[in-house]
């Protein structure tokens, strides 16, 4: 999700507001991580959220006050900018590595404005490796 932010930090070194859902969605993902799934060591095994009433059968009430601290929530916030910020070094790096193949993608899109999985395949040279049956490719 955070490819096409890092991808215009690199080639334009300027952002735009293009990969605002797809930063909303890697958000979304990463406070589930940490609120439902116990996926951070700061916070532990523990769930911070509570089954959540259906959207389509309002009751006009305000949702019930959060079950946790502010010491807590201030924690979520950081664990979930943490998560985020070590998900974009790690995007960094990989397309760092790989400009190369992201300028060959970049430009094939500027012609076609969309490109399919055999010919994504071909642009990275992977066509081989995958006909002949690599599973790591």
């Amino acid at each position: 999700l955070l490819g096409g932010r890092v991808a215009e930090e690199l080639v334009f070194t300027d952002i735009s507001t293009g990969a605002q859902n797809d930063l909303l969605r890697a958000t979304d993902i990463a406070r589930s991580m940490v609120t439902e799934y116990g996926m951070s060591d700061r916070l532990g095994l523990v769930t911070y959220i509570r089954e959540q009433q259906a959207i389509f059968l309002p009751t006009g009430a305000p949702p019930p006050p959060a079950e946790y601290s502010e010491e807590t929530a201030q924690v979520i916030d950081a664990e979930v900018s943490r998560i985020v910020a070590e998900t974009q070094g790690r995007v960094r790096k990989i397309l760092g590595e790989k400009r190369q193949e992201l300028e060959a993608v970049a430009g094939a899109l500027l012609e076609k404005e969309s490109i399919t999985g055999e010919e994504l395949r071909e642009l990275l040279g992977q066509r081989e490796s995958l006909d002949s049956g690599s599973p790591n490719q």
